[in-house]
């Protein structure tokens, strides 16, 4: 085992890297042991089954990872095709006005690009899918975007689309109601989020293509590439802001907030009294009863980790 790797998971042998950092995620995508649930994602946003998807999908402007971690390529933007159409795939951590602008700017340059190399102007679609772990809309799973007009019975660029994944919905469905209330599709993008290795092997238990992808993620936990990029530190403190910073923008923490000036009993009545706040506790409650670390529960929730040593 990997000195760095053995650093990283001192303190709890169970924990994994966050499948969602950039490295990682792009290797999932593109490993070819993925290559059927990318399919069926796939599949959800366009005309295509996962069938014919699986068969045609070629990647473009990519570099694959080798075998061997010394000769690792640098992994550029992952753009896939599928006939025609182009599809470019971002792992979003964040809301920010520049992440958001990089992408849409992306994307649009894709559209360009497809023109100016003289692609059949047919109905092939040109989108951007993205994996969201911050929720910036509402519950829906999938949310479609396109050129309406003001009523929104007219639509301009109808093949110009732009897709967001709400990774929040099935995250919290897992760790309120288990993973039988979830659906294949909701597994995978579970699996992208959890940092345990007992619960990637639970929740892909029994399906031979879901333990694939665990079986890749734990691969790349063991990559010393991968490890020698990651520092853990930073990027539970990175996640810890991006999570506060949502919390707060949305109401959640506001009420908490208040409490833990006037003092850590009096605020939790008072992040009780909110009514955001107490899904967020409920859902901490949950993971407290699927001995969870603490650190990884403020971090999904939201919470500080003295409200959730409170609720034990």
């Amino acid at each position: 085992m990997p000195k760095t790797l053995n650093k990283i998971n001192l303190k709890n042998p169970d924990t994994l890297m966050s499948s969602m950092y950039d490295p990682i995620f792009k290797s999932i995508v593109q490993n070819p042991d993925f290559r059927s649930l990318l399919s069926l994602i796939i599949s959800h946003v366009t005309v295509y089954s996962p069938g014919y998807i699986y068969e045609n999908l070629v990647f473009a402007n990519t570099e694959l990872p080798v075998e061997n971690y010394k000769e690792r390529k640098k992994i550029t933007d992952i753009i896939v095709k599928v006939e025609g159409t182009i599809i470019n795939i971002e792992a979003n951590k964040s809301a920010k006005a520049s992440m958001v602008a990089k992408n849409n700017l992306y994307h649009h340059k894709i559209a360009y690009d497809r023109y100016l190399s003289g692609m059949a102007m047919d109905n092939s679609e040109v989108f951007q899918l993205n994996f969201n772990v911050i929720n910036r809309f509402d519950d829906r799973l999938f949310i479609e975007f396109c050129m309406k007009d003001d009523t929104g019975k007219f639509t301009d660029e109808e093949n110009f689309k732009r897709i967001h994944i709400n990774m929040v919905k099935p995250l919290e469905k897992y760790y309120t109601n288990g993973k039988e209330s979830l659906s294949k599709l909701e597994k995978i993008l579970v699996m992208f989020q959890i940092t345990s290795k007992g619960e990637l092997r639970d929740v892909s238990k029994g399906d031979e293509e879901l333990e694939n992808m665990a079986k890749i993620i734990e691969d790349l936990n063991e990559d010393e590439y991968i490890i020698g990029l990651y520092d853990k530190e930073k990027m539970d403190e990175w996640m810890k802001k991006i999570d506060h910073a949502e919390a707060v923008k949305e109401g959640h923490a506001e009420g908490l907030e208040q409490g833990l000036e006037q003092g850590l009993e009096q605020g939790l009545e008072q992040g009780l009294k909110e009514g955001s706040n107490k899904k967020a506790l409920e859902i901490a409650k949950n993971m407290l009863k699927e001995n969870m670390n603490l650190a990884d529960i403020a971090r999904l929730t939201g919470l500080d980790e003295n409200i959730i040593q409170k609720l034990k």
